[in-house]
């Protein structure tokens, strides 16, 4: 087997099979820390008088957050394809398949909740705009207040599903860390 090869066949560099690299350390909390401020916006909306100008920056911060997450999604999903993963601490197998199916589940999320709530919007007769900077998404479609509704209330429930999932994935790593104390955690952190 070539050297750089892994078992699975993904591209492995010599001195980084059980940690992940630096690109992806920086996907995972960029992107970490972009769902946060998109989750925060939007919790603090609901604090705004409707029509109030806070209420219109928390939700421009929340849509122009979940657009980055998106534009970091793509990148760090091509980059997972081609580099692989560190092999998985040894353990139970259903533990590597359940810690397998979250990574994929999450980034299914970062891919279909942004488009979702792109979609939402434009539904709603609106594009995506940065104010001042003249930045627009073109709609991907035109508005229908019935598609709307639907879209927004399946973005809305994976939203709130995902507070979840989120939630299980840092107890895992911590699980990982603390209680079985193997590198689980330590493998996305820089050296």
């Amino acid at each position: 087997m070539n050297r750089l090869q892994s078992v699975s066949g993904a591209m492995e560099f010599p001195g980084t099979a059980h940690r992940y690299d630096g690109l992806a350390i920086f996907f995972h909390w960029a992107v970490f820390l972009l769902v946060a401020a998109a989750y925060a916006a939007i919790e603090l909306k609901g604090f705004a008088g409707k029509g109030t100008p806070a209420r219109s920056l928390a939700m421009a911060a929340h849509e122009w957050t979940g657009m980055l997450v998106f534009v970091l999604a793509v990148p760090r999903l091509l980059w997972r394809l081609v580099r692989g993963a560190p092999p998985a601490e040894p353990g139970p197998r259903w533990m590597q398949f359940a810690g397998d199916a979250m990574h994929w589940v999450l980034y299914l999320f970062i891919v279909a909740q942004p488009i979702l709530g792109l979609l939402a919007l434009n539904a709603g007769g609106h594009v995506l705009a940065l104010p001042g900077l003249g930045i627009e998404i073109p709609a991907l479609v035109g508005p229908d207040e019935a598609l709307k509704n639907q879209i927004k209330e399946v973005h809305e429930t994976i939203g709130t599903a995902f507070y979840l999932v989120i939630g299980l994935h840092a107890v895992a790593a911590l699980f990982h860390h603390y209680m079985l104390g193997d590198n689980t955690l330590r493998r996305m952190w820089r050296r």
